[in-house]
């Protein structure tokens, strides 16, 4: 008979943080998703969010990529009250401790901005956070990072244009 692993609660947090979060993707990547999915989709994102904040190493940064990725799952699900909420909670932390940012993380909090104002109907805010995190994804120094924005922000540019 196997034993079963016992897990701390701060483990418990760390497994189910990465988990969770790493579930997201391909429900995110998925085109045509039906009700059932996008609700796993924010389901997924907030307990990903509730057990990156349960972590003792968990910093603001971690909640605001955790504030983000409930955002981009709310404009997914074309969920107009939520999305903005948690798109400006994500700005809202961003804005707290700078310093805990990396180069990418105003950019990405701008296009959640973005998503989410559009999907309200709130065509000028959008572009105007839009053109502010094209400016800001120009500067992102890592090779890596920046091409992913650069995909990212383009998929953000071809929802607005629908």
């Amino acid at each position: 008979m196997s034993e079963e692993k016992q897990y701390t609660i701060a483990e418990a947090n760390k497994y189910f943080a990465v988990k969770f979060n790493n579930a997201i993707w391909p429900l995110l990547e998925k085109p045509g998703k039906t009700e059932e999915e996008n609700n796993e989709l924010i389901n997924l994102a907030h307990a990903s969010l509730l057990h990156w904040s349960k972590r003792p190493d968990c910093k603001k940064i971690n909640l605001q990529r955790g504030e983000y990725m409930i955002a981009v799952a709310y404009t997914e699900a074309k969920r107009k009250e939520p999305a903005l909420y948690h798109a400006k909670r994500c700005k809202a932390i961003t804005n707290e401790d700078p310093e805990e940012n990396d180069d990418f993380d105003l950019p990405y909090s701008l296009l959640a901005l973005a998503g989410a104002f559009y999907l309200n109907g709130f065509k000028e805010e959008a572009d105007k956070y839009l053109e502010e995190a094209q400016k800001l994804g120009d500067s992102i120094k890592g090779e890596v990072d920046k091409k992913i924005f650069m995909e990212d922000l383009r998929s953000c540019l071809k929802m607005n244009e629908k």
